[in-house]
């Protein structure tokens, strides 16, 4: 099972509470200015009560912009190098876009969106590099369905041990680390750090925690869900798999049951 650590969000060990950060938001609905907002949110006024009740507000109303101000950093090992390339699909980027306006070879005209460098990503990822750290000893993570296949496991433990052995080989006739690593498999366990806001957070919460979602990503973001709800209750106030948040299953034909469909709710409705 995957490990993690959580090793920031805003006021971490201060004791302040975390989400006073949220306060922030106060200035899109009062006539308040940039001294009020630091010192509404360092200060002791409102009471914690007070400030849990307006960040669920803006939960339950939709209003998840402020969310994106609060930034979080966790660490994880223990986890395949397949199951990683999932969370790369967080990776969205803020893109601009507008019709008529040359950009590099653009023609006028047509629709363009900027390049990388000129937006900024909702999730950040540092990983472990298999081309600098050497492989000969790695870890490598086996799914619990193997167990009841003890033919099977023998042999996929063999493998990874003649993985092993082909890693200190390659190494030792001076073939370079980063042509070695070919002969990985995406069971080979990594470590990463993410770093993302808590806005998109909920959002992987959404997919991760969902009964579809694959077991190593499932658990891993089970954990971290109860962790972030205890660091901040209101934050992540109804969040977790899709229907938990949505009161209804967007997966459609693929629903696992576990709460109704779109197309259910509407035939329900329509038989009233």
């Amino acid at each position: 099972m995957a490990e993690f650590e959580i090793i920031y969000y805003p006021f971490m060990g201060t004791g302040i509470n975390t989400e006073r950060l949220v306060l922030m938001a106060r200035l899109c609905y009062a006539p308040i200015g940039a001294g009020d907002v630091k010192s509404m949110v360092w200060g002791s006024e409102p009471d914690d009560k007070s400030v849990g009740r307006f960040v669920r507000g803006l939960v339950n109303s939709g209003h998840l912009g402020a969310l994106e101000h609060w930034h979080t950093s966790f660490a994880v090992q223990g986890y395949s190098r397949i199951s990683s390339q999932q969370n790369d699909r967080h990776r969205l980027m803020k893109m601009l876009k507008e019709p008529g306006v040359l950009f590099g070879e653009t023609p006028v005209g047509e629709t363009y969106v900027n390049d990388a460098e000129q937006s900024s990503p909702d999730v950040s990822q540092l990983q472990q590099s298999q081309r600098y750290v050497r492989e000969t000893g790695f870890q490598y993570i086996t799914p619990p369905s193997f167990d009841g296949h003890p033919d099977y496991l023998r042999k996929y433990q063999q493998l990874q041990e003649q993985i092993r052995d082909l890693q200190a080989e390659g190494l030792g006739l001076g073939i370079p680390a980063e042509d070695v690593r070919f002969s990985l498999s995406g069971a080979t366990e990594t470590r990463f750090v993410i770093t993302t806001n808590a806005r998109q957070l909920r959002h992987m919460f959404n997919l991760r925690c969902c009964m579809r979602a694959q077991w190593e990503i499932r658990e891993l973001f089970l954990g971290l869900l109860k962790a972030y709800r205890e660091i901040a209750p209101n934050i992540f106030h109804k969040t977790g798999a899709s229907c938990e948040e949505l009161g209804y299953c967007p997966e459609g034909r693929m629903s696992c049951g576990r709460a109704p469909t779109l197309d259910e709710l509407s035939a329900k409705r329509g038989g009233r």
